[in-house]
Protein backbone atom coordinates (compact mmCIF):
# COMPACT_ATOMS: atom_id res chain seq x y z
CA UNK A 1 0.00 0.00 0.00
CA UNK A 2 2.74 2.40 1.05
CA UNK A 3 4.38 1.77 -2.30
CA UNK A 4 1.47 2.01 -4.24
CA UNK A 5 1.10 5.73 -2.71
CA UNK A 6 4.94 6.99 -3.67
CA UNK A 7 3.98 5.97 -7.20
CA UNK A 8 0.94 7.22 -7.53
CA UNK A 9 2.82 10.50 -5.89
CA UNK A 10 5.73 10.31 -8.20
CA UNK A 11 3.87 9.65 -11.34
CA UNK A 12 1.19 12.96 -10.45
CA UNK A 13 4.79 14.91 -9.80
CA UNK A 14 6.19 13.93 -12.85
CA UNK A 15 2.52 14.82 -14.98
CA UNK A 16 2.88 18.34 -13.14
CA UNK A 17 6.45 18.45 -13.98
CA UNK A 18 5.74 18.34 -17.77
CA UNK A 19 2.72 20.75 -17.27
CA UNK A 20 5.23 23.02 -16.54
CA UNK A 21 7.52 22.38 -19.14
CA UNK A 22 4.31 22.74 -21.76
CA UNK A 23 3.12 25.99 -19.96
CA UNK A 24 6.52 27.44 -20.37
CA UNK A 25 6.38 27.11 -23.89
CA UNK A 26 3.13 28.52 -24.30
CA UNK A 27 3.38 31.37 -22.45
CA UNK A 28 7.46 32.15 -25.03
CA UNK A 29 5.11 31.54 -27.80
CA UNK A 30 2.45 34.02 -26.21
CA UNK A 31 5.88 36.39 -26.17
CA UNK A 32 6.72 35.98 -29.33
CA UNK A 33 3.52 37.56 -30.39
CA UNK A 34 3.34 40.66 -27.58
CA UNK A 35 0.69 42.93 -29.87
CA UNK A 36 -1.74 39.43 -30.20
CA UNK A 37 -1.44 39.19 -26.58
CA UNK A 38 -1.85 42.48 -25.83
CA UNK A 39 -4.97 43.54 -27.84
CA UNK A 40 -6.46 40.14 -26.60
CA UNK A 41 -6.29 41.17 -23.29
CA UNK A 42 -7.56 44.82 -24.27
CA UNK A 43 -10.66 43.29 -25.74
CA UNK A 44 -11.29 41.55 -22.40
CA UNK A 45 -10.99 44.81 -20.41
CA UNK A 46 -13.55 46.30 -22.73
CA UNK A 47 -15.85 43.38 -23.10
CA UNK A 48 -15.45 43.49 -18.84
CA UNK A 49 -16.25 47.50 -18.49
CA UNK A 50 -19.02 46.96 -20.59
CA UNK A 51 -20.72 44.43 -18.23
CA UNK A 52 -19.94 47.04 -15.41
CA UNK A 53 -21.55 49.57 -17.07
CA UNK A 54 -24.78 47.48 -17.85
CA UNK A 55 -24.73 46.39 -13.64
CA UNK A 56 -24.45 50.40 -12.88
CA UNK A 57 -27.30 51.32 -15.35
CA UNK A 58 -29.60 48.48 -14.09
CA UNK A 59 -28.33 49.62 -10.38
CA UNK A 60 -29.27 53.17 -11.71
CA UNK A 61 -32.90 52.64 -11.52
CA UNK A 62 -33.06 49.66 -8.27
CA UNK A 63 -31.92 50.11 -4.94
CA UNK A 64 -32.27 46.55 -5.24
CA UNK A 65 -32.71 42.71 -6.88
CA UNK A 66 -34.15 39.62 -5.05
CA UNK A 67 -32.14 40.79 -1.84
CA UNK A 68 -28.96 42.00 -3.65
CA UNK A 69 -27.86 45.99 -3.78
CA UNK A 70 -25.26 47.77 -5.99
CA UNK A 71 -22.44 47.14 -3.61
CA UNK A 72 -23.43 43.31 -3.02
CA UNK A 73 -23.60 42.81 -6.81
CA UNK A 74 -20.40 44.32 -7.49
CA UNK A 75 -19.01 41.81 -4.79
CA UNK A 76 -20.56 39.23 -6.64
CA UNK A 77 -19.28 40.53 -10.05
CA UNK A 78 -15.86 40.65 -8.81
CA UNK A 79 -15.55 36.78 -7.64
CA UNK A 80 -17.26 35.86 -10.42
CA UNK A 81 -14.37 37.67 -13.00
CA UNK A 82 -11.83 36.15 -10.40
CA UNK A 83 -13.35 32.74 -10.99
CA UNK A 84 -13.62 33.00 -14.43
CA UNK A 85 -10.24 34.26 -15.01
CA UNK A 86 -8.77 31.25 -13.54
CA UNK A 87 -11.28 29.01 -14.98
CA UNK A 88 -10.91 30.14 -19.17
CA UNK A 89 -6.69 30.49 -18.12
CA UNK A 90 -6.55 26.76 -16.59
CA UNK A 91 -8.96 24.49 -15.38
CA UNK A 92 -11.74 24.01 -18.45
CA UNK A 93 -9.59 22.31 -20.57
CA UNK A 94 -11.88 19.40 -20.38
CA UNK A 95 -13.52 20.72 -23.38
CA UNK A 96 -10.28 20.16 -25.21
CA UNK A 97 -10.48 16.34 -25.02
CA UNK A 98 -13.56 16.65 -27.62
CA UNK A 99 -11.06 18.10 -30.35
CA UNK A 100 -8.45 16.06 -29.09
CA UNK A 101 -10.67 12.67 -29.60
CA UNK A 102 -11.75 13.57 -33.16
CA UNK A 103 -8.43 14.73 -34.45
CA UNK A 104 -6.28 12.09 -33.22
CA UNK A 105 -4.16 13.58 -30.94
CA UNK A 106 -4.94 11.76 -27.89
CA UNK A 107 -2.84 8.91 -29.40
CA UNK A 108 -0.11 10.70 -28.75
CA UNK A 109 -0.97 12.17 -25.65
CA UNK A 110 -1.37 8.43 -24.67
CA UNK A 111 2.27 7.77 -25.39
CA UNK A 112 3.23 10.18 -22.75
CA UNK A 113 4.95 9.21 -19.63
CA UNK A 114 2.38 9.72 -16.49
CA UNK A 115 -1.22 10.24 -16.57
CA UNK A 116 -3.50 10.58 -19.54
CA UNK A 117 -6.44 11.93 -17.91
CA UNK A 118 -4.47 14.98 -16.76
CA UNK A 119 -2.25 15.37 -20.14
CA UNK A 120 -5.72 15.47 -22.12
CA UNK A 121 -6.95 18.01 -19.94
CA UNK A 122 -4.64 20.58 -19.53
CA UNK A 123 -4.84 24.03 -20.48
CA UNK A 124 -3.28 27.30 -20.49
CA UNK A 125 -3.95 30.69 -21.48
CA UNK A 126 -1.55 33.48 -20.08
CA UNK A 127 -3.53 36.16 -22.27
CA UNK A 128 -6.75 35.30 -20.09
CA UNK A 129 -5.82 35.95 -16.51
CA UNK A 130 -6.99 39.82 -17.33
CA UNK A 131 -10.05 38.93 -15.89
CA UNK A 132 -8.86 37.83 -12.83
CA UNK A 133 -6.81 40.46 -12.28
CA UNK A 134 -10.16 42.83 -13.26
CA UNK A 135 -11.94 40.50 -10.61
CA UNK A 136 -9.77 40.96 -8.16
CA UNK A 137 -9.46 44.87 -8.53
CA UNK A 138 -13.67 45.17 -8.51
CA UNK A 139 -13.81 42.58 -5.76
CA UNK A 140 -11.16 44.99 -3.35
CA UNK A 141 -12.30 47.77 -4.69
CA UNK A 142 -16.44 47.05 -3.79
CA UNK A 143 -15.62 45.31 -0.30
CA UNK A 144 -13.45 48.86 0.63
CA UNK A 145 -16.40 50.89 -0.45
CA UNK A 146 -18.71 48.58 1.41
CA UNK A 147 -17.07 48.74 4.61
CA UNK A 148 -16.94 45.27 5.26
CA UNK A 149 -14.78 43.78 7.27
CA UNK A 150 -12.93 40.96 6.24
CA UNK A 151 -11.10 38.34 8.26
CA UNK A 152 -9.91 35.03 8.39
CA UNK A 153 -13.23 33.85 9.75
CA UNK A 154 -14.32 34.48 6.18
CA UNK A 155 -11.69 35.07 4.23
CA UNK A 156 -10.59 31.39 4.93
CA UNK A 157 -13.51 30.06 4.09
CA UNK A 158 -13.62 32.17 0.77
CA UNK A 159 -10.56 30.86 -0.83
CA UNK A 160 -11.14 27.43 0.12
CA UNK A 161 -14.51 27.45 -2.32
CA UNK A 162 -12.60 29.41 -4.82
CA UNK A 163 -10.20 26.25 -5.27
CA UNK A 164 -13.30 24.24 -4.56
CA UNK A 165 -15.39 25.87 -7.63
CA UNK A 166 -12.26 25.63 -10.13
CA UNK A 167 -12.08 22.17 -9.55
CA UNK A 168 -16.09 21.89 -9.99
CA UNK A 169 -15.73 23.16 -13.19
CA UNK A 170 -12.29 21.04 -14.12
CA UNK A 171 -14.52 18.04 -13.80
CA UNK A 172 -17.57 19.35 -15.37
CA UNK A 173 -15.58 20.81 -18.33
CA UNK A 174 -14.43 16.63 -18.81
CA UNK A 175 -17.56 15.46 -18.31
CA UNK A 176 -18.30 17.73 -21.24
CA UNK A 177 -15.72 17.15 -23.30
CA UNK A 178 -15.70 13.47 -22.85
CA UNK A 179 -18.51 12.86 -24.30
CA UNK A 180 -17.22 13.00 -27.84
CA UNK A 181 -16.33 9.80 -27.12
CA UNK A 182 -19.53 8.68 -28.39
CA UNK A 183 -20.93 12.15 -30.51
CA UNK A 184 -19.63 12.47 -33.91
CA UNK A 185 -20.33 16.12 -32.94
CA UNK A 186 -20.33 17.67 -29.54
CA UNK A 187 -20.15 21.20 -30.39
CA UNK A 188 -24.38 21.46 -28.90
CA UNK A 189 -23.18 20.64 -25.32
CA UNK A 190 -19.74 22.58 -25.14
CA UNK A 191 -21.96 25.68 -26.35
CA UNK A 192 -24.33 24.28 -23.38
CA UNK A 193 -21.54 24.22 -20.68
CA UNK A 194 -20.71 28.37 -21.63
CA UNK A 195 -24.70 28.87 -21.23
CA UNK A 196 -24.73 27.21 -17.87
CA UNK A 197 -21.36 28.80 -16.65
CA UNK A 198 -22.96 32.19 -17.64
CA UNK A 199 -25.60 31.42 -14.73
CA UNK A 200 -22.64 31.37 -12.09
CA UNK A 201 -22.77 35.55 -12.51
CA UNK A 202 -26.40 35.98 -10.95
CA UNK A 203 -27.60 35.93 -7.65
CA UNK A 204 -29.58 31.90 -6.79
CA UNK A 205 -32.42 34.13 -5.26
CA UNK A 206 -33.16 35.22 -9.42
CA UNK A 207 -34.20 31.84 -9.94
CA UNK A 208 -36.36 30.69 -7.15
CA UNK A 209 -39.57 31.69 -9.36
CA UNK A 210 -38.81 29.06 -12.15
CA UNK A 211 -38.89 25.69 -9.85
CA UNK A 212 -37.28 23.76 -12.52
CA UNK A 213 -34.04 26.09 -12.91
CA UNK A 214 -33.80 26.81 -9.57
CA UNK A 215 -33.73 23.24 -8.55
CA UNK A 216 -31.37 22.61 -11.79
CA UNK A 217 -28.85 25.47 -10.35
CA UNK A 218 -28.27 23.15 -6.83
CA UNK A 219 -28.36 19.93 -8.86
CA UNK A 220 -27.71 19.51 -12.82
CA UNK A 221 -26.32 22.49 -12.97
CA UNK A 222 -24.87 23.19 -10.06
CA UNK A 223 -24.00 26.98 -10.79
CA UNK A 224 -24.61 28.35 -7.51
CA UNK A 225 -21.97 27.53 -6.08
CA UNK A 226 -19.15 28.65 -8.52
CA UNK A 227 -19.50 32.30 -7.25
CA UNK A 228 -22.39 33.05 -5.48
CA UNK A 229 -21.93 31.07 -2.22
CA UNK A 230 -18.08 32.04 -2.05
CA UNK A 231 -19.63 35.38 -2.25
CA UNK A 232 -22.27 34.73 0.29
CA UNK A 233 -18.82 33.80 2.42
CA UNK A 234 -17.55 37.07 2.07
CA UNK A 235 -20.55 39.39 2.46
CA UNK A 236 -21.09 37.13 5.66
CA UNK A 237 -24.57 35.75 4.30
CA UNK A 238 -23.69 32.18 3.99
CA UNK A 239 -25.19 29.25 4.18
CA UNK A 240 -23.03 26.68 5.31
CA UNK A 241 -25.54 23.95 4.00
CA UNK A 242 -24.49 25.08 1.03
CA UNK A 243 -20.72 25.76 1.87
CA UNK A 244 -20.98 21.73 2.42
CA UNK A 245 -22.96 21.22 -0.55
CA UNK A 246 -20.22 22.69 -2.56
CA UNK A 247 -17.88 20.64 -1.49
CA UNK A 248 -20.27 17.28 -1.98
CA UNK A 249 -21.06 18.08 -5.21
CA UNK A 250 -17.50 18.61 -6.54
CA UNK A 251 -16.96 15.00 -5.39
CA UNK A 252 -19.58 13.66 -7.37
CA UNK A 253 -18.76 15.55 -10.22
CA UNK A 254 -15.12 14.30 -9.90
CA UNK A 255 -16.22 10.68 -9.92
CA UNK A 256 -18.55 11.11 -12.89
CA UNK A 257 -15.43 12.68 -15.01
CA UNK A 258 -13.49 9.99 -13.75
CA UNK A 259 -16.51 7.05 -14.93
CA UNK A 260 -16.81 8.77 -18.22
CA UNK A 261 -13.14 8.97 -19.23
CA UNK A 262 -12.72 5.57 -18.28
CA UNK A 263 -15.58 4.13 -19.98
CA UNK A 264 -14.71 6.41 -23.19
CA UNK A 265 -11.34 4.95 -23.33
CA UNK A 266 -12.73 1.43 -23.72
CA UNK A 267 -14.64 3.15 -26.74
CA UNK A 268 -11.55 5.02 -28.47
CA UNK A 269 -9.79 2.65 -30.39
CA UNK A 270 -7.16 5.39 -32.06
CA UNK A 271 -6.73 7.25 -35.11
CA UNK A 272 -3.22 8.49 -35.68
CA UNK A 273 -0.66 5.85 -33.43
Amino acid sequence: MKQWVIEAKNDWLHSFMVYLVWARMIWLRQLAYRFNSFFSSLGSIFWLAGSLLTLNLIFGKVHSLAGWDWQSMLVLYGVYNLWWGIMVAFFNGGLAISSRVRMGSLDKIMLWPGKVFFYASMKFEPELLTHFLFGLIVLIAALIRSGLSISISNLGPFIILMINSWLLIFFISVIFGATAFWFIENSHLTNLFWVWESLAKYPRQFFIHYKLLYLAVYTILPVVFIAVVPAEVLLSRSNWFLVAGSFLVTLIAAFLAKTIWRLGLKRYSGVSI
